[in-house]
């Protein structure tokens, strides 16, 4: 709590939805935030106005690197993505603008979890029409110091100290203006940490061409008995990006592990007929969790870690999550003989060949393949598990959905580590490995969008006959044997503009009541000036 002057007022905020004893109260989209304020002055207070608000704030921080001091320091980054204000009733304020010292006023408020953010949060160039749509969705709570799971258990969302999304809510007493900078002084500030995962839908898979450094679908590697040996064959790995890791909606009783499945397809392609396939060894699967962050918008969607290295405005963060180790040394290989048809493909694996259409999709031919060999098929099912919270552990991992905000990205990309024995030699073939693009989604909170449905069913409609801008045209001519003559009709150029009697909902005001106002009480925001949503940058 900030307090200025000689006032002292005592605020708190308390929550009624069913989350007041929790240390950490979180939320998806749609849910219900309610609650109220109460203000306890110890003094007699002059206050004329309280601002309750849920707010949402993204920081971040670049280290520049340099050999001379001239050239070190930090550049920074800040964007308010979310600011939603509590109207406060003006019979709920004292008649006298003053508050009695030991009594408690009481201010409710209530908020819901918006689905997306307004246009005016991003308004910076881009280069790909699609970013504005992923950088107006509501961004994970990440990397806030002051957040956790439980009393106890610090919350390690694998995020650096470079990037933090935090949302609170926050309570402000207004008493007059400094005579020198005209602003509001503040002489209470008291706010409430809450968690928010949005809902987040699962997407569909990228489509990588091979020239990123950051995904790798397809391996080839030649196997030799030894180093000075001669060539045994090929032996070719590839997969696709796999379905989604759904998290459970947060507060949700006796979730479900989290997992999903993807393919692992295996060719060999021999160097003689009769060279055998190798024997398999261990598959090891491992989690990239990458974040990244910038002082300055991102202008495209993250793909290339390398862009974001020795970069004095963005940086990179990247953290390893082991999944899983097992022996594949049973898989059985399939010969095939020239003669075989191969399963067909579909126009997707037709139109980019690095992304298979099945599991039972026969990988390509390699690049020594001669035509009319025999070769050997292989299909590994890898489960994919998100690691638990395990009772005692400190160090739980908390994943978060995958997303994209105009200072902070979060993605995933999955890790195959597959070894080999080639036949007739002592020696282990170097692993090979796959990079796989993975999304981690959120499932959404089946109360809440129930509790909004029927909200819209009730919601009372007002039905009017058309406005006469809309019924009084020009007179079509009469028909006809062989109809209207719809050529004869002139333009009459009453379609231009919008009816008078029609101006369209009010800005400003949700359904649920929450009043989207701009800071200090002012009013609604002109949707037409799209400026005060950009990103503040600031170097010190």
């Amino acid at each position: 709590m900030v307090y200025r002057g000689k006032d002292r007022s005592l605020v708190n905020i308390t929550l009624t939805d069913g989350q007041q004893d929790a240390f950490l109260p979180s939320y998806t989209t749609l849910d219900e935030i309610k609650g109220y304020v109460t203000v306890t002055p110890q003094v007699e207070t002059k206050i004329d106005n309280i601002y309750i608000t849920f707010e949402g704030v993204v920081k971040t921080y670049v280290e520049r690197v340099g050999t001379a001091s001239a050239t070190m320091g930090r550049t920074e980054g800040f964007s308010q993505t979310l600011r939603l204000v509590q109207p406060i009733q003006e019979t709920a304020m004292p008649e006298s603008g003053k508050v009695d010292p030991g009594k408690t006023y009481t201010f409710p408020f209530e908020f819901a979890v918006p689905t997306e953010l307004l246009p005016r949060s991003c308004t910076h160039p881009v280069d790909n029409d699609a970013i504005h749509p992923a950088h107006l969705q509501l961004p994970p709570t990440l990397g806030d110091p002051l957040t956790a799971v439980c009393g106890k258990t610090m919350m390690n969302d694998m995020a650096p100290d470079m990037s933090i999304v935090s949302y609170e809510i926050r309570a402000r007493l207004i008493s007059g203006r400094d005579e020198k900078t005209g602003k509001h002084i503040t002489i209470a500030d008291e706010y409430k940490k809450v968690r928010v995962i949005p809902a987040v839908p699962e997407h569909p898979p990228l489509a990588v061409d091979g020239k990123q450094d950051d995904y790798r679908l397809r391996k080839e590697k030649s196997l030799k008995k030894g180093t000075f040996q001669k060539k045994l064959g090929t032996l070719v790995m590839e997969s696709a990006q796999p379905r989604s890791l759904r998290l459970p909606p947060p507060r949700a009783e006796n979730p479900c592990p989290v997992t999903t499945m993807a393919t692992l397809r295996l060719r060999f392609d021999p160097a003689s007929p009769e060279t055998q396939p190798p024997r398999l060894g261990s598959l090891v699967t491992k989690l990239k969790v990458a974040t990244f962050f910038a002082s300055k918008p991102m202008r495209d969607i993250p793909c290339r870690s390398i862009d974001f290295h020795y970069s004095s405005d963005r940086g990179i963060y990247v953290e390893t999550v082991p999944l899983s180790s097992r022996c594949v040394a049973s898989v059985a290989w399939v010969k095939h003989t020239a003669t075989d048809t191969p399963p067909s493909q579909d126009s997707t694996a037709a139109e980019f060949p690095l992304v298979p259409s099945s599991s039972t999709t026969t990988p390509a031919p390699s690049e020594s393949y001669k035509d009319g060999q025999d070769y050997y098929t292989a299909h590994i099912v890898v489960p994919i598990t998100l690691p638990g919270n395990v009772k005692g552990n400190t160090n739980h991992k908390v994943f978060v959905p995958t997303f994209h905000n105009c200072l902070v990205s979060r993605v995933y990309a999955l890790d195959l580590s597959l070894s080999c024995h080639t036949p007739g030699a002592s020696v282990t073939v170097p692993e090979m490995h796959l990079k796989l693009p993975i999304q981690i989604s959120s499932k959404p909170n089946a109360d809440a969008i129930a509790r909004r449905e029927a909200a819209e069913s009730l919601h009372a409609r007002n039905i009017a006959p058309p406005s006469p801008a809309y019924t009084e045209h020009a007179p079509l001519p009469e028909a006809g044997p062989s109809g209207p003559d719809y050529a004869e009709t002139p333009p009459t150029g009453e379609h231009q503009g919008s009816s008078p009697d029609y101006p369209g909902p009010p800005i400003g005001t949700g359904e649920s009541g929450d009043v989207f106002e701009g800071p200090q009480g002012l009013p609604p925001p002109d949707y037409t000036i799209q400026t005060s949503g950009r990103p503040n940058v600031s170097s010190p």
